[in-house]
């Protein structure tokens, strides 16, 4: 039979004609092919990939098997499985369409937008009439933010297929991103009369309402009730909740997150410092993933999970029977109504006990099978149970526990008074802002000649919405010059833009969240007026919680006010600037700890009231950490887990804190060491020769001995020379060198040189064994080393920065270190974080500047492999966790374990999910027990400075 005969008749058979076909014509790979399209469209995925085998061995290199192969790994998430195989079609036909698709839409689920847009437009340019390459086409643009072109794609769409709900539930949220609610709300409602059994319209009308300024407190919880009305699943298709056989107070609790935000996502950065600090006894967790990015927060979260599912293409009664398999006492939502939600799955009951907690928390979700969600005090004050289907756990500080981001950008002075007028600001999603937000600001503007108004988002890339903005500020008398409107830009640059602003103003009703964290942590303070919903008072609780509740007012008289009174008085703005983000991470908001103590003990008790056969009921902490449900008169009384008998949960002890020394002031910019010092697990000593970090909040904490204006080497009166760059100012002189980058020869020019200290390691007496040494480049580091060689005898790791393309005199070569260590007990081990020069022009996009040059790394020593074989248990624990907790490395801490212990080194693998887990538990990554044998170190180490 002929291929084009096969070809013509696809779609007219059904699968048991098919399977009778491929019996009557077992030779035929198109007869097979066939099959496997109807089987695929059945979802038989197994059964469609065994055929399309079967064409393959019969007709070995032909692209449409290889399309389907792809689609259907795809389908059955064998995502590596799918790349190759639609690779390998694309070989054999460049421009198919099918092939070109099913790549686009795979790289958009891996997170590769750019990626994806590329084989759409290809897709497209081949079958500009196909509406499925439309609808890729559409996804992309809207991924890349490239908002009128991707609803002039939808609009395309609906008028070629105007019965598909989906391109009008696109299109409503391209008009909801640019605040456009009216028309959002139209398409909305044409998506919901078009599929009625779909809640997904339903729930993006549901967010949207959130934003609008006209939607009353009584409107909007009315439409979140009606979720039950429209989706909930009926009482026969419901089993009862599943009731586990240990019903006890000091179960260990299994713990199920249902998220698609396990990632570089709000909802990451809010409960990663919770996750890390859960004692293991208590609590393990299982993840139910609808995200297939894998990022740095990715591989931080990923460890701390006994179990991690993917679910993004599970059925909801796959997803359902998967976690009742798993045994889960409590499943926790983090999708809501957003992204990933699977509110039908969760209304089908599948745990003992179901939570809501952050992401899409904006309101009651309205799904009466819900029964708690995690809140506090200003989020949720009295009164407002009434609006919630769910009991509300009101925890004593914030509802979350913010995560700063590893790289900060240095604070800068106050640019008032370098601009002469004062920049306002406001980096919230822009879908936030409204005219009566808008106008709101346009009168404080008018309270404040000359100020400017900075914007910077995602959907300022759109044309007709900056446009917009101009218009309704215009009409309230600000003229567009007044206004700086930026589109998106990495985390580090938005973070870096608020070195640009005076004062942060907050949008209304929907409040920042995420935003108000980072604009705090830049030093910028942030007014809000909260708004009537739970979305409404992120802020709030943000500030109330990191102890500016000054800055939450109750009326719009009042945010003019309170702007006004931060902006006429420049001096105390530029003291706030420096203490606030101080203010941020020494308060509650950051204090993983303190969260993770307080959400076990809310886990616990509505555990013990489930297990008491009690409905759930609003439960109530005070200040003190006592919880208090709302029909008892007593506090709970928690009762913990006991530890379990069989010793097989990995956890990190040693005995003694680690001693790291740092010169140059690196550590204290980094987000691990702060958390290692929070759990007193160590002792930095940090020499800061050019005082970079006075402004670092790090230096204030107990664990830390912080010397400006000193720095290691050999003990002689150096000089510290002051360049125009003040992070190129060093105690080595900058090279005059004309083949320099420019910016480091302009830098580079000294300004002064200033008298500077130096103290050779060697001559410090009483100087505890240092565990770790971190060397940066622009001190004398073959002087530390040469200085330093009893001091440093001991010591497990050195970590010395090496300039490949040097920028001061005396820079140490890699083979000058390597040397040194050869001589003194250690060996190179790798590099770290290299960093690369790109030749390309200012003007090709970041994401296409390739960097090829590599400019300096981090060398890693580690001791000899003769020291390591003398390393004792102690000294190969500390080693093992620095690799692991510092820099992420795994593969070695298995040798390093085994010389010692090889049923540690097979737990370690377990917990790390390297190996099978055999019933070995796994131990969240930070130290959780660890044991100090010397209290007396934090005062016998400024006595030692001190008198030098």
């Amino acid at each position: 039979m002929s291929k084009k005969r096969h070809s013509s008749s696809t779609n007219k058979l059904t699968l048991p004609q098919a399977r009778k076909q491929v019996q009557r014509h077992p030779t035929d790979p198109d007869a097979w092919v066939t099959l496997a399209k109807l089987q695929a469209g059945q979802k038989e995925f197994d059964d469609a990939r065994a055929s399309l085998e079967q064409a393959r061995e019969l007709r070995p290199s032909h692209h449409e098997q290889e399309e389907w192969l792809g689609h259907v790994a795809h389908k059955q998430h064998r995502l590596q499985d799918a790349l190759q195989h639609l690779q390998r079609a694309l070989e054999l036909a460049p421009n198919s369409t099918f092939g070109l698709v099913t790549l686009a839409h795979l790289y958009l689920e891996l997170g590769g937008a750019q990626k994806a847009l590329e084989y759409a437009q290809k897709a497209w340019q081949s079958d500009p009439q196909n509406t499925r390459v439309m609808d890729a086409l559409a996804n992309c643009l809207s991924a890349l933010y490239r908002y009128d072109e991707a609803i002039e794609t939808y609009e395309l769409l609906i008028k070629r297929d105007p019965k598909n709900f989906a391109h009008w539930n696109s299109a409503g949220n391209m008009r909801r991103e640019l605040g456009l609610l009216d028309k959002a709300y139209y398409c909305y409602q044409k998506a919901s009369e078009l599929a009625s059994h779909s809640a997904i319209p339903y729930s993006n009308h549901l967010t949207a309402l959130h934003y609008d300024p006209r939607a009353s407190r009584a409107e909007i919880a009315a439409f979140a009730r009606s979720w039950e009305q429209r989706f909930a699943p009926e009482a026969n298709e419901l089993s009862p909740r599943p009731v586990h056989v240990d019903k006890s107070y000091r179960r260990h609790l299994n713990i199920g997150l249902l998220s698609d935000g396990l990632r570089n996502h709000p909802v990451g950065k809010m409960i990663i410092r919770c996750l890390e600090n859960l004692t293991p006894n208590q609590i393990s967790l299982a993840a139910y993933t609808s995200s297939e990015i894998n990022d740095s927060l990715t591989r931080r979260i990923k460890p701390l999970m006994q179990k991690w599912r993917s679910i993004r293409h599970l059925s909801d009664d796959a997803l359902i029977k998967q976690i009742r398999d798993d045994e889960i006492d409590i499943l926790i939502d983090l999708s809501g109504h957003n992204a990933g939600s699977r509110m039908r799955a969760i209304a089908m009951q599948p745990a003992p006990l179901l939570v809501k907690w952050v992401g899409g928390l904006i309101n009651t979700t309205g799904v009466q099978a819900i029964d708690y969600l995690i809140s506090d005090h200003v989020e949720t004050p009295e009164g407002e149970d009434e609006y919630y289907t769910e009991k509300l756990i009101r925890l004593p500080d914030d509802y979350i526990v913010f995560d700063p981001p590893a790289k900060l950008p240095a604070l800068s002075e106050l640019p008032a008074k370098r601009n002469g007028h004062i920049t306002l600001a406001c980096f919230n999603n822009p879908t936030k802002l409204n005219d009566v937000t808008l106008k709101q600001w346009a009168s404080i503007m008018h309270e404040l000649p000359d100020s400017r108004l900075m914007l910077k988002g995602r959907p300022y890339t759109s044309e007709s919405f900056c446009e917009r903005l101009y218009a309704t500020l215009e009409a309230a008398g600000i003229a567009r010059e007044r206004l700086i409107i930026e589109g998106p830009g990495s985390n580090y640059e938005m973070l870096d833009a608020y070195n640009r602003a005076d004062i942060a103003l907050d949008p209304w009703p929907y409040s920042g969240g995420l935003t108000t964290c980072e604009s705090f942590i830049m030093g910028v303070p942030v007014v809000t007026l909260p708004g009537p919903t739970f979305a409404g008072r992120h802020s709030a609780t943000h500030l109330v919680n990191a102890g500016m509740p000054e800055l939450v007012v109750n009326s719009w008289d009042e945010y003019r006010a309170r702007v006004i009174e931060l902006a006429s008085d420049l001096e105390s703005l530029g003291t706030i600037r420096q203490h606030l983000r101080d203010v941020l991470l020494q308060s509650p908001v950051c204090d993983g700890p303190r969260f993770a103590k307080h959400f076990t003990d809310a886990m616990r008790a509505i555990w013990q009231r489930y297990c008491d056969d009690k409905a759930p009921a609003a439960l109530t902490f005070n200040k003190e950490g006592e919880a208090r449900f709302a029909d008892e008169d007593a506090p709970v009384e928690i009762h913990y887990a006991e530890a379990r008998e069989d010793d097989s949960t990995f956890q990190w002890q040693f005995d003694g804190k680690l001693i790291a020394v740092d010169n140059g002031g690196q550590l204290l910019e980094s987000d691990v060491v702060r958390q290692l010092l929070q759990k007193e697990a160590l002792e930095l000593i940090a020499f800061d020769p050019s005082s970079r970090a006075l402004d670092t909040s790090l230096k204030q904490h107990e664990g830390v001995h912080y010397y400006p204006n000193a720095t290691l080497g050999d003990g002689q009166p150096g000089q510290l020379h002051a360049c125009l760059d003040p992070k190129l100012s060093a105690s080595l002189a900058p090279l005059d060198d004309e083949y320099q980058l420019e910016a480091i020869r302009k830098g580079s020019q000294v300004l002064t040189r200033l008298p500077l200290n130096t103290i050779a390691l060697d001559s410090i007496q009483g100087l505890p064994a240092i565990d770790w040494l971190v060397l940066d480049d622009l001190n004398d580091a073959s002087a530390i080393l040469d200085n330093g060689t009893q001091a440093l005898k001991d010591t497990l790791l050195l970590q010395v920065k090496v300039a490949f393309q040097p920028t001061h005199e005396r820079q140490p070569n890699l083979a000058e270190i390597q040397h040194w260590a050869s001589r003194n007990g250690f060996r190179f081990y790798r590099l770290h974080e290299p960093q690369h020069y790109s030749h390309l022009p200012e003007d090709v996009p970041e994401a296409q500047r390739q960097a090829t040059e590599l400019t300096c790394a981090d060398a890693l020593l580690l001791p000899s492999h003769a020291r390591m074989k003398v390393l004792s248990d102690n000294q190969c624990t500390r080693l093992a966790f620095l690799l692991h907790s510092i820099y992420g490395i795994k593969d070695i801490i298995y040798p390093i374990f085994d010389q010692h212990d090889n049923a540690r080194a097979r737990k370690y693998l377990a917990a790390e999910g390297l190996v099978e887990k055999d019933n070995i538990k796994h131990a969240p990554n930070p130290p959780h027990s660890l044991t100090h044998d010397d209290d007396t170190i934090a005062s016998q180490l400024d006595n030692i400075i001190n008198n030098l």
